[in-house]
């Protein structure tokens, strides 16, 4: 048997992180099944290499796809179609983040055979083990699959220990088309050391995935694989995308301790309350390891809008005191807002959360600032009342690749009833002065003569608070900062 595992494109190939979630699955494959990795962010056309791959091997092939919402779950709904139109014995199974938010629309679609949810490595082995057998599906955990028009759903396993699966599988891939620039290295590659959050954001689809569950690694198990990607591939920088890097102090201290003489850079993500309480001793080590940046979820300036997305201890007042805290150990702080959040009191929100920048800005004039548009996930008191308003997904993966839903799941085209097109203007119309006047370098590096005409143009609009009708930023804004080159569609 040959499995395909297919990674989607979802960035600009100048950007592309190491496909983690597929290098997991390689991770327990390869030792059993025969595998290979298409990776859409580097293969300039990743269906005619499933193509061959399909062409040239056994008839016996399952191709399991990763989806994120967004770019890359359009490219996979268009190319699964295509591949189940053109090989109709091909078994076709999706896992990730959308797949597991929305397991029957994606079964309700006549090219995806199974969905797995949440975690994948112990399920896919599983379902390869059973494959042939119908009523043996049910002893697959985590899998998703339909019979009959009835959907079924598996129980699902507790979080796979991160310590017990093999090291990633990097020889399977070229990792120099990975060693992307960003403000943290030349060669900066990417790690994901733990599984889950343990917290219950309700706007947030890796609560709705994982259940406010978490695993990590030992920091012995980190350090290893930051020395691998060293000494081995030449990295200079680590980014964390674990969900929350820094959920126990004391795994933090000890990886910390471990990567002091490493001498690399890194970033990670985590929460304003939970940074608060590290001690100083923590925070020195971390600075001393290498640590530059440290991403948060402020997600809003109103105290009310925090507790109805039940975001546990983290305030207005503690997200201030944790960018004055990173100025102090001169760690650079990133803030990411979810702006229109609050079905009632929008207005007061939005303009509750550009107060709140502007402060956090004063504050640690380095602080890199994210403002996006509140898009519910399906689970929580704020996602009910925009059903309650009209909000309704579509029933199938053709629904959902239509561009009002390929906008819902950018971020970009909300549908909360309460959004309305004046606020809606308000926020992406502050986004392009802000974006223009604070540009954000530390992913993708502008040229200083670009950096200067989009200060130069939209100074006096960050200075007065004046947004409306910026149409001259952004336009500016999407001149400067659209790629080099021209990308693919979807």
């Amino acid at each position: 048997m040959k499995v395909i595992l297919y990674y989607p494109r979802n960035a600009d190939r100048r950007l592309s992180r190491l496909p983690l979630s597929v290098l997991a699955l390689g991770a327990v494959l390869e030792t059993k099944y025969q595998y290979h990795i298409v990776d859409g962010n580097i293969d300039p056309d990743p269906l005619s290499t499933i193509r061959s791959l399909i062409i040239g091997g056994d008839r016996d092939i399952l191709l399991a796809v990763s989806v994120m919402p967004g770019t890359q779950m359009v490219n996979a709904i268009r190319h699964s179609r295509q591949l189940k139109r053109e090989f109709p014995d091909l078994t076709i199974v999706w896992g990730g983040y959308f797949p597991s938010m929305h397991p029957e629309s994606v079964l309700n679609s006549s090219y995806v055979d199974f969905v797995i949810r949440g975690q994948g490595e112990q399920p896919l082995v599983a379902l390869l083990e059973r494959r042939g057998s119908k009523s043996a599906l049910a002893d697959v955990p985590n899998l998703s699959y339909c019979v009959e028009n009835e959907f079924i759903h598996n129980r699902e396993l507790p979080l796979f220990n991160p310590n017990d699966r093999p090291l990633l599988p990097y020889h399977r891939i070229d990792m120099n088309r990975y060693t992307i620039r960003t403000f943290i290295g030349n060669r900066t590659f990417s790690h994901e050391s733990s599984v889950g959050c343990p917290h219950k954001c309700n706007f947030c689809g890796v609560v709705d995935v994982f259940h406010s569950r978490w695993r990590a690694e030992t920091p012995e198990r980190t350090h290893e694989v930051v020395r691998i990607l060293k000494h081995r591939y030449g990295m200079e920088g680590i980014e964390f995308h674990d969900s929350d890097f820094f959920v126990s102090q004391q795994r933090v201290q000890e990886l910390s301790e471990l990567l002091v003489d490493e001498k690399i850079a890194w970033w990670a993500e985590g929460r304003v309350d939970t940074l608060l309480n590290y001690d100083a001793t923590t925070w020195e080590t971390m600075k001393r390891s290498g640590l530059r940046m440290i991403f948060f979820g402020a997600e809003s300036g109103m105290d009310e809008s925090l507790k109805m997305m039940d975001k546990g201890g983290v305030t207005v007042e503690k997200t201030k005191q944790i960018a004055a805290l990173c100025a102090k150990y001169d760690v650079q702080p990133e803030f990411s807002f979810v702006m229109g959040s609050h079905p009632t009191k929008t207005r007061e929100e939005i303009d509750a959360t550009i107060r709140l920048i502007y402060e956090l800005v004063d504050i640690n004039p380095r602080a890199v600032i994210h403002p996006f548009i509140y898009t519910p996930v399906p689970f929580g008191t704020i996602y009910e009342k925009a059903v309650d308003g009209g909000l309704a997904y579509p029933k199938d993966l053709d629904g959902w690749e239509r561009r009002e839903w390929r906008q819902y799941t950018l971020r970009r085209r909300p549908h909360t009833p309460w959004l309305t097109k004046s606020l809606y203007r308000r926020i992406i119309n502050f986004r392009a002065v802000l974006e223009s006047y604070r540009p954000k370098l530390n992913d993708r590096p502008l040229p200083q003569w670009r950096v200067f005409l989009l200060k130069l143009f939209s100074s006096w609009r960050y200075h007065s608070r004046f947004f409306w009708c910026a149409y001259e930023v952004r336009l500016l804004l999407h001149l400067l900062r659209r790629p080099a080159r021209p990308e693919g569609g979807f």
